[in-house]
């Protein structure tokens, strides 16, 4: 009764969330008749369930007024309260604003350096190297500002050397002990520098970064927003997640010797991935305080190849810097890269298969694996709950030879079952460094998924890797990491969402394709190492049925080690379009209260690799509608401390993993 009531109390919120993208469905009619092709083809390979996630994944219930009225509401609500805590501020810290020009289209010239000056916070200085500029507009716009305000330096180059050059004569004018970067034609909002000054004061970040949007030349249209996660290392090493707005300690900066003049491109990338190993505190502003202004002249992807050549370039030097044996290859699309890394001698695998009857889909689980993986050494151990069906006892003593099969007595308890069996195996003379646990009907698509999973796993760091899994239709998410706070309590990302048929989806800022830490993963297909197994003490029993896996992820978090989604290895799982389970839906109510309880203040304070500016009502990052407009955005602080492998994260200060 518990679980109907949970459900029908959210079924209004459902209809609301659907008609409202029906709704902008109707009203996008440059992109209608392909949209409702996509709504047709969900409908005939995957009914209703798929008709819904292709639906919902359609619109991000934004519209093209979303932008000026979060605008206008933040300078009505809270731009005053922000002028009185700078009114407040003690010894207000100097952030250096780096500016590298080249030939920048007078109007948007002038509209950067404006940005600056309309700050809220006023302590800034602005450091503007000019790369040789041919076109005389720039000069004297530039020496026309700074005739009128003495925080605008000028380097004025006299031969053109390119923009690392140009951004390290810039960084060479700074006095302050912060800086932060700005390209010549995007803008800041008004906000921008307090948000940094703010972050200074309370976590005292080497390094930082915020949300942006992309707009149209004349600023008038967003045409992408940009809601990025807590730091994210194997984020950063699989895509270029960080561009604006990015500062850095100026100390740090100057001692790895700021640019690299060599780069002509890639340059920004290489700098964030050196003062990333460098740095003990990366801070993540969660709100949007950079327009990224595209036009004629901007470089990207009319020069793809020799990006993704010189990216790689940066990266494997990198790995090396690091410490990191592998190599790096080019992704599934543009910017997109893959780090691949040896895999470690002596490593063994145990994969744990619980199961009561379904012999078929145990006979289908373990061919698929046996069918696909012939890198790693594995032992296949079948947990039979008091299975009671001819056909899977007598399927279960034909494989004796070939996998171990262990009986367990007793009520069904998800969390106690997978504990009693990695305690059997501690019992035997064969060590395993890692256990997968793996649902009964899970089945593998291609052979290297566990290589895959493993590569990862192995990082000293590493705790646990979670896999993709699709529906057996072979094109519908079932999983692409947990998000924690999701309808509540948790929920899967991309649940529903259709791939194309080559099942590469750069959008989402190719969260779907690209390895990147999350907080929690499902245990349908979860590969952990076995000490960090030993050191949580397992899966809590307490949580009989659900959730299980998300509390053993975030005890692992707590503990310092990184929690990976590897899209690489991509399975299915034959979990049912048809038995009434759809996102939101709550089979146990039970264990959820608990976990909620348990885990009351991690959920207030979010997910650090979900965006506040994201619905959490959505398991496909939709941006929030309204956008956020809040005086305190809580922060997402990485800390690394000195010689440590593993990493802390915290929000807005107080310690959340």
């Amino acid at each position: 009764m518990t679980s109907l009531l949970h459900s029908v109390r959210r079924l209004p919120n459902k209809l609301r969330l659907l008609t409202r993208s029906l709704r902008q469905l109707l009203k996008d009619r440059r992109h209608l008749r392909g949209n409702l092709r996509k709504l047709q083809r969900a409908w005939h390979d995957g009914g209703l369930h798929s008709l819904k996630g292709a639906l919902l994944g359609l619109t991000d219930g934004i519209t093209p007024n979303s932008w000026e009225e979060h605008r206008h509401a933040f300078a009505q609500t809270v731009r005053p309260h922000i002028i009185e805590r700078i009114q407040r501020m003690g010894a207000p810290a100097t952030i250096s604003v780096i500016v590298p020009t080249y030939n920048t289209p007078e109007h948007m010239l002038k509209a950067m350096l404006r940005s600056v000056q309309d700050q809220l916070y006023p302590h800034w200085e602005m450091c503007i190297a000019d790369d040789a500029s041919t076109q005389p507009h720039v000069i004297a716009v530039l020496q026309a500002f700074a005739k009128k305000d003495k925080r605008i330096k000028l380097h004025l180059g006299q031969t053109n050397q390119g923009v690392s050059h140009a951004s390290n004569q810039a960084l060479a004018l700074a006095t302050g002990a912060f800086v932060v970067l700005l390209d010549h034609d995007d803008l800041l909002e008004e906000q921008a520098l307090f948000r940094v000054a703010e972050s200074i004061v309370q976590d005292n970040p080497d390094m930082l970064y915020s949300d942006e949007v992309l707009v149209s030349p004349d600023g008038k249209t967003v045409l992408q927003y940009f809601h990025r996660p807590a730091f994210s290392p194997e984020y950063l090493r699989s895509h270029p997640y960080i561009v604006h707005m990015v500062g850095f300690r100026t100390e740090l900066l100057r001692s790895l010797g700021g640019f690299d003049e060599q780069l002509k491109i890639s340059q920004d990338y290489d700098l964030i991935l050196r003062v990333s190993e460098q740095a003990q505190t990366i801070v993540h502003l969660p709100e949007i305080l950079y327009q990224w202004r595209t036009h004629t002249n901007s470089a990207g992807h009319d020069r793809a190849n020799e990006v993704m050549a010189v990216s790689s370039a940066v990266l494997q030097r990198h790995l090396q810097r690091c410490g990191l044996k592998g190599h790096v290859d080019s992704g599934a699309s543009f910017n997109f890269f893959e780090a691949r890394y040896p895999l470690h001698s002596g490593q063994r695998v145990a994969i744990i298969i619980p199961t009561k009857n379904h012999g078929d889909l145990v006979r289908q689980c373990i061919n698929s694996i046996r069918a696909t993986t012939s890198q790693v050494a594995y032992d296949i151990v079948v947990i039979d709950h008091e299975s009671n069906e001819p056909a899977t006892i007598a399927y279960l003593e034909s494989i004796r030879h070939q996998v171990q099969v262990l009986r367990y007595t007793g009520v069904f308890n998800f969390s106690t079952i997978n504990n009693w069996a990695v305690q059997q195996l501690a019992q035997q003379p064969v060590p395993h460094t890692h256990y997968l646990f793996c649902n009964n009907d899970i089945e593998a698509l291609e052979p290297g998924w566990l290589e895959r999973m493993l590569e990862l796993a192995q990082q000293p760091d590493v705790g646990m890797v979670g896999a993709q899994l699709l529906y057996p239709d072979r094109s519908s998410i079932q999983h692409a990491g947990v998000c924690v706070g999701a309808f509540g309590i948790a929920e899967h990302y991309g649940k529903f969402l259709r791939l194309p048929p080559d099942r590469i989806d750069i959008s989402f800022m190719g969260r779907l394709i690209v390895t990147h830490e999350v907080a929690a993963v499902t245990a349908a297909c979860l590969l952990m190492r076995r000490d960090t197994f030993e050191e949580i003490n397992g899966f809590d029993e307490a949580l009989a049925v659900g959730f299980g896996d998300v509390d053993l992820c975030l005890r692992t978090l707590f503990k310092g080690w990184r929690v990976l989604y590897c899209p690489q290895a991509t399975l299915l799982h034959h979990e049912s379009f048809t038995r009434g389970k759809t996102v939101g839906y709550d089979p146990h109510p039970e264990d959820s209260a608990l976990f909620a309880a348990r885990w009351k203040a991690f959920l207030q304070e979010g997910d650090p690799y979900f965006n506040p500016g994201l619905s959490t009502q959505h398991t496909c990052w939709q941006v929030k509608a309204p956008l956020p407009c809040q005086l305190d955005i809580g922060r997402r602080v990485y800390r690394r401390p000195p010689g440590a492998l593993r990493q802390t994260l915290q929000h807005s200060g107080h310690t959340s993993t």
